[in-house]
């Protein structure tokens, strides 16, 4: 164990060495030797990077790193621990996210075969496995995930398709292993803001916004929501079909609405204090100003590699992408 601990470290401090020398410019930061960026997340000025195994005898990694510095860096999934018992790769599905983190307490979702875990850790907490499913399909489940974690809080959906075939059956869990949100119909939490409000998307794209704490607020039925995000308690909806955002109160109530480039995919974040949207585009980081609606390119990933996220907090910018000239993966954190 102290060798395996000894050599994370010296692989930390290999993918990170560029960051931390010149912090002048955009930092970034590669994935670890074996591996592949697969995700991030991002809240205040800590990042946590998921990334897969890509050769024989690694484990999926959870990188925590303090940006734009790299200045402090944690390897969560100790070796010997559960996730790499595990084994597997981060289950990641369209429009959902993998791994969250609450400032620096991490949650994340692998996928080996038809079993996956739910595990919660830290810096200074191990790693601690909330929720294992087993006789996963395609079609029914039983689904975890997603995850969205803020502030304090994090929470993953757990899951599984109804008999009928026409609605989720599950609930919403917080990393105390408690049921939040209940119901005979599907409330994936895609959205989630520092007061614990959520925004929730249906198989059907209608949206309902609910406390971490009971309260219920509303809900838009026919809101064709294709990706979501919450902050300060305003409602961002990426639609599907019709490339528009829209802005909405708890409450449910249109705000106003601007148009978005043709072809975002279905993630999306925002930080309402500057009034800033983010998203990706085919291999583009657009940001869109909330107030006037004005769109602008922020960063583009290498031609032929894949952008895989971007994310926003108030001062910082990080985005992630791979393949292609980009190999196994970068993540690069900016000033918006």
């Amino acid at each position: 164990m102290i060798r395996a601990t000894a050599l994370a470290a010296a692989l930390l401090a290999l993918a990170f060495a560029s960051a931390a020398a010149a912090p002048a410019g955009p930092a970034g930061f590669a994935a670890l030797p074996g591996h592949r960026i697969v995700g991030l997340s991002l809240d205040r000025d800590w990042l946590a990077i998921a990334e897969d195994p890509t050769a024989k005898g690694t484990c999926p990694a959870v990188v925590l790193v303090r940006v734009p510095s790299g200045s402090s860096q944690a390897l969560l999934t100790r070796p010997g621990g559960p996730s790499c018992r595990f084994g597997g790769r981060f289950w990641v599905r369209p429009g959902a996210r993998a791994i969250g983190n609450a400032i620096e307490r991490a949650l994340w979702v692998l996928r080996n075969g038809s079993s996956a875990i739910a595990v919660k850790a830290s810096p200074t907490e191990p790693e601690v496995v909330l929720q294992r499913v087993s006789e996963i399909t395609a079609q029914r489940g039983p689904f975890l995930g997603p995850v969205v974690a803020t502030n304090w809080l994090r929470l993953f959906g757990d899951y599984s398709i109804s008999y009928d075939g026409k609605s989720l059956i599950g609930g919403v869990i917080s990393a105390n292993n408690r049921e939040l949100y209940a119901a005979q119909g599907p409330v994936l939490p895609l959205g989630l803001d520092d007061a614990e409000h959520v925004v929730s998307i249906g198989l059907d794209g209608g949206i309902a916004m609910w406390q971490a704490h009971g309260a219920r607020y509303g809900s838009v039925p026919a809101a064709h929501a294709q990706a979501a995000a919450l902050d300060l308690g305003e409602v961002l909806i990426l639609r599907g079909g019709t490339p528009q955002l829209d802005i909405r109160q708890l409450s449910g109530q249109l705000v106003r609405s601007w148009p978005v480039a043709p072809g975002a995919a279905p993630l999306l974040d925002a930080d309402v204090a500057h009034d800033l949207a983010v998203y990706i585009a085919g291999g583009d980081v657009h940001e869109l100003h909330l107030d006037t609606g004005a769109d602008r390119v922020v960063a583009s990933a290498p031609s032929g590699s894949t952008l895989i996220d971007a994310q926003i907090e108030p001062g910082v910018l990080a985005y992630a992408y791979a393949g292609g000239p980009a190999a196994a993966g970068r993540v690069v954190v900016v000033s918006p």
